[in-house]
């Protein structure tokens, strides 16, 4: 055997949308808020094997190296490195932040105390794992992420609330590092006492919603910085997120569009729906636009401050046809199959093969095997070379090593 179906983990939490998960997989429409559905082997919505029901990490152990290939296990073991996800965004998710695996061996090792007396909640590191991660945008999507430059910063909260920024900000007109100047910022904010914020947001907000200099959507499908603002201040009031939209990148996605996110990168995905690939980790540190835990500090430990210049992820066609995601990371690759044929051959990885749109047709040595859309599956690493006939759009996602 050298593919099986494995299921989806759906989660529901109040940013999903009530449409594009169930559409996509075919579940009906129930009013529902499904945000995530997940393929993986992570403990915290591991996917089974359709027919048995049989947990997908245990399924693939018990012939590790028929799965995973000698090469794997030399490097991970009997682990499946990556996490793929179809993400339903309706309203904004929260201002996070993930870390690099060095930062998160450090974070799990020391809160190892924090584990034994207090609920998983009101941990920072769920995992010893750093979590890298990309999206493929599959309808337009609106993201924030990665500081601005710094004058831009300046500029926006000088006019959006000049008296807040006589009183709090002066300093991010002194002549140093941009970085440490951001750092400080980020500081200073989280900072306030509840009043001072609340002066400080009054008049940040005041300004928003009056200011007609300031880029307001017209048709919905990308949200301008203003836009997202006032979607939140009603839900997040007092919350020192609502400066986020001013002072990080705001990029509209088109369909087919991927961005990558290095860990370290503050964000949050505002609107859309994407496919996202990631390490298998669910390591979030949050900065803010949430009711969940933030811990200012470890945030602050995790953080990079640079100004980012973040573009859409370069793309490159191999030899097979299939559309290569280029992102430097060793624990996951994303490949995009348009309707077409393609011969893979000297194969060495396992793969997930989810089918999005329309189906596919699957043969190797063993047979024919029919791909349903919504479906995703597992190929074994030993299987040497495979076709595969898309009618529609299908993701592979696989370790290139």
């Amino acid at each position: 055997m050298d593919i099986v179906e494995i299921s989806a983990v759906v989660k529901e939490y109040e940013w999903g949308n009530t449409s594009f998960i169930a559409d996509f997989l075919a579940l009906g429409q129930d009013g529902k808020r499904r945000a995530e559905a997940w393929w993986t082997t992570h403990h915290d919505g591991e996917s089974v094997v359709v027919g048995s029901n049989e947990p997908l990490g245990a399924f693939l152990a018990k012939d590790a190296l028929h799965w995973f290939g000698e090469e794997h296990l030399a490097v991970y073991g009997p682990v499946l490195p990556l996490l793929l996800k179809v993400l339903a965004i309706e309203r904004p998710l929260s201002l996070q932040v993930h870390p690099t695996k060095e930062q998160a061996q450090a974070g799990w090792a020391s809160e190892q105390t924090i584990r034994e007396r207090l609920p998983k909640e009101r941990w920072n590191y769920k995992d010893p794992n750093g979590k890298p991660e990309m999206a493929y945008v599959l309808t337009p999507t609106t993201v924030m992420c990665g500081f601005r430059p710094l004058d831009e910063i300046r500029t926006d909260l000088k006019s959006l609330m000049p008296s807040a920024y006589n009183e709090h900000f002066l300093f991010l007109d002194e002549e140093e590092k941009p970085s440490a100047l951001l750092r400080q910022l980020f500081k200073v904010v989280y900072g306030l006492a509840q009043e001072e914020l609340g002066a400080l947001l009054d008049e940040y907000l005041s300004s928003v919603k009056s200011d007609a200099r300031l880029e307001r959507s017209l048709d919905g499908v990308f949200l301008s910085p203003a836009d997202i603002v006032l979607s939140l201040f009603g839900e997040y009031p007092k919350d020192p997120g609502l400066l986020s939209p001013f002072l990080l990148n705001v990029l509209h996605l088109k369909k087919g569009e991927a961005l990558y996110l290095e860990p370290r990168t503050l964000h949050a995905y505002v609107k859309g729906n994407v496919i996202e690939l990631m390490s298998a980790s669910d390591n979030v540190l949050r900065g803010g636009l949430t009711t969940k835990k933030v811990d200012v500090r470890e945030l602050l430990k995790v953080l990079e401050t640079d100004e980012q210049q973040i573009e859409a992820a370069p793309t490159v066609v191999g030899s097979s046809g299939r559309l290569h995601i280029l992102t430097p990371t060793e624990d996951f690759h994303l490949m995009v199959l348009h309707s077409g044929t393609y011969e893979i051959s000297d194969r060495r990885s396992i793969e997930l093969l989810l089918v999005a749109e329309g189906s596919a047709v699957f043969t190797a040595a063993d047979g024919k095997t029919m791909l349903k859309q919504g479906s995703c599956y597992v190929v074994a690493a030993s299987a040497a070379s495979y076709t595969l006939t898309v009618e529609g759009l299908v993701f592979a996602a696989d370790v290139p090593r």
